[in-house]
């Protein structure tokens, strides 16, 4: 008997890409997708997939788009981090020009464009597979699951990594970029109603070649998130009875705005959606072709 099966969206920057070429490549096999829950760049590529988007033609788009010239990124924007480093993010954020809700930052204007575009300007109502964005408020470190309103503006806030893109004002909340929290929201998609879950994992992997104090402190962060991460994906395979199935895309030497690497990204995640094809049917309870 099938079951309802749920996608598990990571971020991961340009790495998060891959979630693209999984999504093509689960649709290529007809593996039907019952719920989607993303986070950051996994929540951009679900909100795609959610309203019925031709993936294929997004693909073809994001490779010949210059991204990171779009977005006003680069990578070195994780370095600029180091600017902020023992600032009070909070004061940052209440002392800005943005602060009022329905303010619109300037360095989310083009993301949240981009993102318009993505999901043909349609709101959760119109979805046409279930889904939730994740974010997390900046002052009290609560995650925030969105699945009201706009699909572009929840997955700006999803996308707004600190210190590189503005916090996003939310019913009287500040929101940024839901990996803080929930890098990996299978706990998220089984709230939804997923009865097996596939999960995709295109977060950044722990750095071995470590110089600088800002490396080391990075490196902190991601050493967390990795922890944490694992922590959550144990107590979802326990609600879901082992019915948890998480793809890693060979996408760790991408750093996380390294977007001319998009078509890579993307390829990266077909062939790792190929290569567990077989378990994911079995997963859904579904009939081998």
């Amino acid at each position: 008997m099938s079951r309802q099966l749920g996608l598990a969206l990571g971020g991961g920057g340009a790495r998060g890409l891959a979630h693209l070429g999984v999504l093509i490549g689960l649709e290529e096999a007809g593996i039907p997708i019952s719920l989607i829950a993303g986070t950051s760049m996994g929540a951009v590529m679900g909100a795609a997939k959610s309203v019925g988007a031709d993936l294929q033609l997004i693909a073809k788009v994001l490779e010949s788009l210059d991204l990171n010239d779009l977005l006003q990124v680069s990578d070195s924007t994780a370095r600029e981090l180091q600017k902020i480093i023992g600032r009070s993010m909070v004061e940052y954020v209440r002392g800005s020009a943005w602060k009022e809700e329905n303010s619109r930052p300037h360095d989310l204007v083009r993301l949240r464009e981009l993102f318009r575009l993505l999901t043909a300007g349609k709101s959760f109502d119109d979805t046409e597979i279930p889904f939730a964005a994740v974010a997390a408020d900046l002052e009290t470190g609560d995650r925030v699951v969105l699945r009201e309103g706009l699909l572009c503006d929840a997955v700006v806030a999803s996308t707004s990594v600190p210190g590189v893109f503005s916090p996003v004002g939310h019913e009287g909340q500040y929101l940024m970029d839901g990996g803080v929290v929930d890098k990996l929201p299978v706990d998220v998609v089984i709230d939804m109603g997923a009865e097996a879950v596939v999960a995709v994992d295109t977060g950044a992997p722990l750095d071995r070649e470590i110089t600088t104090c800002l490396d080391a402190l990075l490196q902190a962060q991601r050493v967390t998130s990795y922890q944490l991460t694992n922590l959550q994906l144990v107590c979802a395979a326990e609600r879901l009875n082992a019915k948890l199935i998480v793809i890693h895309p060979d996408v760790g030497w991408i750093r996380m705005f390294a977007f001319e690497h998009t078509q890579d990204a993307i390829q990266a995640g077909k062939e790792a959606a190929h290569a567990h094809l077989d378990a994911i049917v079995e997963l859904a309870g579904l009939s081998a072709s």
